[in-house]
């Protein structure tokens, strides 16, 4: 009897946590209408998105998902000493999905170039984060945001032999990758088109 309550138990907790994931659908789907909203586009802006980054992000939020729902059906049934372990555990990766979802967002809606506002919108590089920044898990906390640069100060463009694009100026670099060469000559070109001053473009063989 008690080994058929246990099997209850555990099959609700995998009902609740496939549930649970739909929230983090709406998140998702929130957060690109809110960066939408925020950075409009019209007839003078370009908008380059590639939807193969974003397979990563499912991938890893989808084992990150199995891995908490497992560890809920199966320490949240009875209460033990560690559970308050699992359950900062869990909140943890909760958190990460969290923000998982807003990063599929973000790299979703991927690059914006508005000459009208002198911008370009783009998912945040984290590249330049130094030591101390991944020791205070900046890369967790910015993850799903984007960054502006102002598009007037984009004095050089360095293209790749692979798939990614850097820009540089005043703001320092920004890194900006595709999963394809057809994205990145597609960004290359839009920030080449709305930039104001000539810009460098420099190619590298790798």
């Amino acid at each position: 009897m008690a080994k058929k309550q246990g099997e209850s138990a555990e099959g609700l907790m995998y009902i609740i946590g496939f549930v649970a994931l739909l929230p983090l659908m709406v998140v998702s789907i929130s957060h690109y209408y809110s960066l939408k909203s925020r950075y409009p586009e019209d007839e003078d802006t370009q908008r380059i998105f590639d939807v193969r980054l974003v397979t990563k992000y499912f991938v890893l939020a989808g084992i990150i998902g199995f891995v908490v729902w497992n560890i809920a059906a199966k320490q949240f049934v009875v209460f033990t000493s560690s559970t308050p372990i699992y359950a900062a555990i869990v909140i943890g990766a909760v958190y990460l999905l969290v923000k998982l979802a807003m990063a599929i967002s973000a790299n979703y809606f991927g690059v914006l170039v508005d000459p009208q506002n002198d911008r370009v919108i783009l998912p945040k590089d984290m590249a330049n984060y130094s030591i101390t920044d991944y020791l205070g898990l900046k890369f967790i906390r910015e993850l799903g945001q984007v960054e502006e640069v102002r598009l007037s100060q984009v004095k050089r463009i360095t293209r790749q032999g692979g798939i990614a694009l850097f820009i540089h100026g005043k703001f320092g670099s920004r890194g900006i990758k595709f999963s394809i060469k057809q994205k990145r000559d597609e960004c290359l070109s839009a920030i080449q088109d709305a930039s104001k001053s000539r810009t460098v473009v420099e190619y590298e063989s790798a």
